[in-house]
């Protein structure tokens, strides 16, 4: 068990970062009697949104005993504001004390390097304990008994009063789009649902209960867990079921969702690309973020393990198409290209697909004849920023959509809340004025109706009018 050996004084929060979940600032005097968990994360991080369901967990076993602070440390520069981070809490339905840290002061204090990073106090405010990554459940579970056996005097100080969410209207966080049986198909992330919507913008119906959890069934008593990917082929509708890790069909003639790939739980092994192999119905996915299917072949954006994937339903065959699973920006063959947190696909003309690699901030292209990928914009985890014209100096900022609509790359360039084109036959790039603020949309979509950004933050669809380039509420 790496324990600290010597126990010294944990840096106390500083004065000037923002506080959420709690009624005023909280000190570490305050915390006297408790083991304390400090979260260091940031809300573009799959790898922090997985370690969420741990937290909980950890909660629930402990309760007064242990205080979870997470410690809001930013990439982006989009996630420096306070507005941000405060969304990205109700989106994620994050109930623990949130220290949002913009200036970044207490990942230095603490010599973090990486997110997440997870570091246990005593009951008297020292350091005892620190590990990285994620899926650290037992090893923290295992650190806290410890610490909690040392205890002397226990306090209990309940201070914990979790922001009430904002009222949203008939979407909440809506993340994917899909076209197809003559309707709108929208992941209503925040609902745990799929709702589909008629020309002129009327619902016709809600699938899946309404709350958190993973169950088959009709569409009144089926579960989803914040589903994002959506892909249509006849009367399937092919879901993302990113919470839950899972590939699940909704069968519009039978009125039901089943489950055909996972089960539940994250997958803990990454594998590599290789021959397309029979694939059990219980193999575990680690975040389907976004799906495309294209002559019976579906495609998956495996944001969890930055790796593309593909599953032929009718053969039952698949795995991981492209991507070593290592998080970086690597071109080359499929064995040897590297993802980081692919989060978008969009079909481009044969045999190309496009991938919004958002913790890149980059477009890549996958060649499924030569099997090859390519970057056509983008340089590097670290490197981002919004910036038009030529392709090697733009720069894009955590991009999570990304459609091809004529011969243009349209992209929703999600944390600078903008939708971009890019022109591959000129090489540049631009933005695309719509009068409409948006706020870290997550899709865009082409249909015989126009084309459809899902305006996320702002729990809306709009339509967009590319020659008037302007765009008007279509649901929402």
């Amino acid at each position: 068990m790496p324990f600290l050996q010597n126990r010294t004084r944990a840096p106390d929060f500083p004065s000037d970062g923002v506080w959420f979940n709690v009624p005023r600032p909280v000190r570490l005097e305050d915390c006297r009697g408790r083991i304390v968990l400090l979260d260091f994360w940031t809300y573009c991080c799959i790898n922090c949104l997985h370690i969420l369901p741990d937290l909980r967990f950890l909660e629930a076993a402990y309760g007064d005993r242990l205080l979870i602070i997470g410690i809001h440390s930013p990439k982006f520069t989009q996630e420096k504001k306070n507005e941000q981070v405060g969304l990205a809490i109700h989106r994620h339905d994050i109930r623990h004390a949130v220290f949002h840290d913009a200036s970044m002061h207490l990942w230095q204090a603490y010599g973090v390097h990486a997110w997440p990073t997870l570091v246990l106090l005593d009951d008297q405010g020292r350091l005892a304990f620190a590990t990285s990554g994620e899926g650290q459940r037992g090893v923290l579970k295992a650190a806290i008994d410890q610490l909690l056996a040392e205890v002397k005097e226990p306090r209990a100080t309940g201070f914990l009063e979790p922001e009430t969410a904002p009222q949203t209207g008939r979407l909440r966080f809506p993340a994917k789009l899909a076209w197809g049986e003559d309707q709108l198909w929208i992941a209503d992330t925040g609902h745990h649902q799929i709702v589909g919507v008629d020309s002129r913008g009327c619902e016709t119906r809600r699938w899946g209960r309404g709350q958190a959890g993973f169950s088959d069934g009709t569409g009144d008593s089926a579960c989803f867990n914040e589903p994002r990917g959506l892909a249509i082929d006849h009367q399937l509708v092919w879901i993302a079921d990113t919470g839950n890790h899972a590939l699940r069909v909704l069968d519009l003639k039978k009125g039901e969702i089943r489950t055909v790939l996972g089960d539940g739980t994250q997958a803990g092994d990454r594998l590599s690309p290789d021959a397309p192999r029979p694939i059990p119905s219980g193999t575990r996915l680690n975040s389907p973020w976004d799906l495309v299917i294209r002559e019976r072949m579906l495609y998956m954006a495996m944001a969890g393990s930055h790796q593309i994937w593909s599953f032929h339903p009718d053969h039952g065959t698949g795995g991981v198409l492209a991507g070593t699973g290592q998080e970086a920006l690597t071109d080359g063959s499929y064995e040897e290209a590297a993802f980081a947190q692919p989060s978008g696909l969009g079909g481009g003309a044969k045999p190309e697909l496009y991938v919004a690699d958002s913790e890149s901030s980059a477009i890549r292209c996958l060649d499924t004849v030569n099997r090859r990928v390519t970057t056509l914009m983008g340089r590097g985890l670290f490197d981002f920023g919004d910036r038009n014209g030529g392709l090697r100096t733009a720069r894009l900022q955590h991009p999570m959509g990304v459609a091809q609509i004529g011969d243009k790359i349209w992209i929703a360039d999600s944390y600078n809340s903008k939708i971009k084109i890019l022109d591959p036959g000129k090489g540049k790039i631009r933005s695309l004025s719509i009068g409409e603020a948006l706020n870290e949309p997550e899709a865009i979509l082409a249909t015989p109706w126009g084309i459809f950004v899902a305006d996320t933050n702002h729990h809306r669809i709009l339509r967009i009018d590319p020659e008037r380039e302007s765009a008007q509420l279509f649901y929402g």
